[in-house]
This record gives C-alpha cells, structure tokens and sequence, in this order.
C-alpha cells in the first residue's frame, strides 16, 4: 500500500517478499534458508524498497537520436531470477529489464513515516 501500486502487482511483490526472507535469519534452521540451499552466504546488496522509483538507463541503441533521454523514471518491481536483473515497470506498465539503475530510496520517506 505504501508504495501506491495496482493490486495486480501484488503476486510480484509477494515474490520479492520471499525472495527477502530467504536471504533473512531463520531461528529455526540456526542459519538463512538461502545458505542451507547453495552452501553460501547470500548476497543482499541487490535487494531495494519494492515499489521504489529508479533512474534507469536507456541502453544506446534504443535512445534515438543524439540529445535524447539517456535514462527514464521507472518503478522496481523485484528481481528477474532468468537474467539476474532489476524488473521495473514504465508509465504505460510494460516490464523493463536492466542492470544499471539509480535508486531513489529516500524520495517518499517522509510521506511513509509521518
């Protein structure tokens, strides 16, 4: 609900979810879930706020012209576990895959804690 997303994104945020608390601390186990499956510590440093907004760059071949927009606003939407990138969706809702984004972690903090 904080992040003022659609209900239809719900299963992916319940994807993201999981994928969290697998790399979480489990009491039961004496360890992360992610460890007893691959035999290593996670890495976390990937994980960002759900819903979050991202400055992400438009590769070259897709910018057009010279002077054009080399990154657009996007919104995080998980990870893709098949090509190990960010998922964000666009203002028209199309799924937008890339590796290189800027988070925009601390832009509705005060909005969410006030």
């Amino acid at each position: 609900d904080d992040a003022n997303l659609s209900m239809v994104y719900w299963g992916k945020a319940i994807k993201y979810a999981n994928h969290i608390i697998n790399c979480t601390w489990s009491s039961v186990i004496d360890q992360t879930p992610y460890f007893m499956l691959y035999g290593h510590k996670p890495d976390i440093s990937h994980l960002q706020t759900f819903g979050s907004h991202a400055m992400v760059n438009i590769p070259k071949a897709q910018r057009g012209q010279k002077g054009s927009c080399i990154a657009k606003r996007l919104r995080f939407m998980g990870i893709d576990t098949t090509s190990k990138c960010s998922r964000f969706i666009d203002s028209s809702n199309r799924i937008v895959l890339s590796r290189s984004a800027v988070f925009e972690e601390d832009a509705n903090w005060s909005r969410i804690h006030s």
